[in-house]
């Protein structure tokens, strides 16, 4: 049985971030509602030759699971040997064709492969064939819907076990964010036979719940508001400095890094620096948009 159907419902899934979804934000998590995190990204080739990134990057607990290593990358010996090291630690490997930023680009991985149907099956299928865990996919939508519903199906029949669909195209990022298709997405859980699980325009715990009921996804996904409140999955706000205090503590006993911990703080207290309010709010303000 695919791991991802033994969850607890409602899914609530703390998204891979790049230094951001390391151990201990992701232990912080869990005790704020979280039923499964996602490591930050890691590149194949780095992970495969690099014994010493593989020791600072990734750290394995017991209290850390359900947990699934994503993985970005153009190669499917690579990533499958990536894939190999942390098999006996992880519930799930997730390959990253959603990442739309310009080093995707620079790299040929992410978003810039989705146009690269034969290489993606190819990839897929390695892992599948290959691996005891199950195999997760990350993608966003294409501008034309049909071609998405196959894009997705082709995932599918390659051997993915479990679709993150971001409802916004590789072209909406930075200004031109936009809201996420949720419509998109629906029509993409109708199709499908696996889990899928939605990303994007989450906020707040109402609008996991209202994703749920419009789209019929089997879990939510969420990036940055969780920064900004890791309690948002239950609709709790808890002091600032209280999350700040809790954050830092675990931060100290998993060794996390300098720039993890400095951007942490940052998203914590950035949106109450810039609101201009006389002093610290007591509870977190998102300023996310909407991830």
């Amino acid at each position: 049985m695919n791991f991802f159907w033994r969850l607890p419902t409602p899914r609530l899934v703390v998204a891979p971030m790049v230094d951001q979804s390391e151990l201990a934000w992701r232990m912080l998590c869990r005790r704020k509602g979280a039923v499964l995190c996602y490591t930050p990204m890691f590149n194949s080739k780095v992970f495969v030759r690099d014994a010493s990134y593989r020791k600072r990057m990734f750290k394995a607990i017991e209290g850390d699971r359900p947990l699934v290593v994503q993985f970005c990358g153009d190669d499917a010996a690579t990533l499958l040997e990536a894939a190999k090291h942390v098999e006996p630690y992880c519930d799930a490997i997730s390959l990253n064709c959603g990442c739309p930023q310009g080093i995707a680009r620079r790299g040929h991985y992410g978003a810039f492969l989705q146009d690269e149907w034969e290489l993606l099956a190819e990839i897929v299928s390695t892992l599948s064939k290959n691996l005891s865990i199950a195999v997760e996919c990350k993608i966003r939508i294409h501008d034309d819907a049909e071609r998405t519903l196959a894009y997705a199906k082709m995932f599918e029949a390659a051997g993915c076990d479990l679709l993150t669909v971001h409802g916004r195209t590789r072209e909406q990022k930075g200004t031109r964010t936009g809201l996420a298709d949720w419509s998109l997405v629906k029509r993409i859980k109708e199709e499908l036979k696996i889990p899928v699980v939605s990303n994007g325009n989450i906020l707040y715990r109402a609008d996991c719940l209202a994703c749920l009921e419009e789209t019929g996804v089997d879990g939510i996904m969420s990036s940055e508001s969780n920064l900004s409140n890791p309690a948002m999955f239950v609709g709790q706000f808890p002091l600032i400095s209280d999350l700040t205090q809790e954050y830092l503590e675990l931060a100290k006993e998993h060794k996390a890094t300098t720039s993890q911990v400095r951007a942490h703080l940052f998203r914590l207290w950035y949106p109450w620096y810039v609101s201009n309010l006389p002093t610290p709010p007591p509870h977190p303000i998102s300023m996310a948009p909407s991830g």
